[in-house]
């Protein structure tokens, strides 16, 4: 009797440890599952829209514009299926009260670009130039004027998408009108709070000025969207060498072609508090430019990631 009580301990100090080593490893291969996946879907997404581009210079290849590393599960990509306009991904969540307020926020900015897009009949024509990018403006109730570019672009979606939403620490270098963009926080698979600089605009008369938003991305079946607000964090206080400019909802949105997968639309809604002593038209001459400016880059960076769409 004593042996066999003596065998049953032992068993069971052998079957814990083995137990929580099972649990531990099934976790992590259901972590790695879920990640992986997202990313393969991300990229066969991305490289099924360069390559339909490509087919329209079938004499100049498009070189790998994936480096390492470049194509990653970002937490702001989303899981499941792109049908549903408001999609939880099933990763990160918000925990604390501070980051639920984020997700708060975070929707409710994009309800209010949501609500811009389908406005667009009350756009207010402001600006053009040569290459036919518009500029426009729309009072929007408690926040004020909004202004609103539209660009027509040669290029997949999931390109514009790649460089502009999914990738904002990288915008820096390519974007000469962001001076520095650093997240700060990522709070769940669609919400992030991010810091940045703007450079300098009107010749130097409006100097740059530092930014904290909440930004929320959604990927669906015709567009994606990363809406963003003006947020405090604690990891970035207010700072004697800027100005502290106040973002108002506004975002980017990539709207897919239904009919030719190699061009989209890029919009960007900004509605922006400078803060300052700054004349209010001076701002606004400053904003079209700089959203002019912005696009003209964005067209430069999108030629050296692939020439064939030059």
């Amino acid at each position: 009797m004593y042996k066999k009580q003596l065998l049953s301990k032992n068993a069971l100090g052998y079957v814990l440890p083995i137990t929580s080593f099972v649990i531990a490893w099934l976790e992590t291969w259901f972590l790695d599952f879920k990640v992986l996946t997202q990313e393969a879907e991300d990229e066969r997404l991305y490289l099924a829209a360069l390559q339909a581009a490509a087919e329209r210079a079938p004499l100049i290849l498009c070189p790998s514009v994936l480096s390492e590393g470049q194509f990653y599960s970002p937490p702001e990509s989303l899981a499941g299926s792109e049908d549903e306009l408001d999609e939880e991904g099933n990763g990160r969540k918000a925990v604390t009260s501070q980051e639920r307020e984020f997700v708060r926020l975070g929707k409710e900015a994009m309800a209010v670009v949501d609500q811009i897009l389908a406005q667009e009949e009350n756009w207010k024509f402001e600006k053009n130039n040569v290459l036919g990018d518009t500029v426009y403006t729309l009072e929007i109730p408690y926040h004020g004027k909004t202004f609103i570019l539209k660009a027509f672009m040669q290029c997949p979606a999931e390109l514009v998408y790649q460089e502009v939403i999914l990738q904002p620490e990288k915008m820096v270098q390519w974007n000469r009108t962001i001076a520095a963009c650093q997240v700060l926080q990522r709070v769940d698979d669609n919400t992030l709070v991010s810091y940045d600089v703007s450079s300098g605009a009107a010749g130097g008369v409006v100097s740059p000025r530092d930014f904290v938003n909440v930004r929320r991305v959604e990927r669906r079946r015709d567009r994606y969207i990363s809406s963003g607000i003006a947020t405090n964090h604690e990891a970035k206080p207010l700072h004697s060498r800027y100005v502290r400019g106040e973002n108002g909802p506004g975002g980017f949105v990539v709207l897919k072609s239904s009919s030719n997968p190699t061009v989209c639309t890029f919009i960007w809604i900004l509605n922006t508090d400078l803060k300052g002593r700054l004349p209010r038209y001076l701002i606004h001459q400053s904003l079209a430019a700089t959203m002019f400016e912005f696009v003209s880059h964005l067209r430069q960076r999108i030629s050296e990631v692939c020439p064939a769409l030059r």
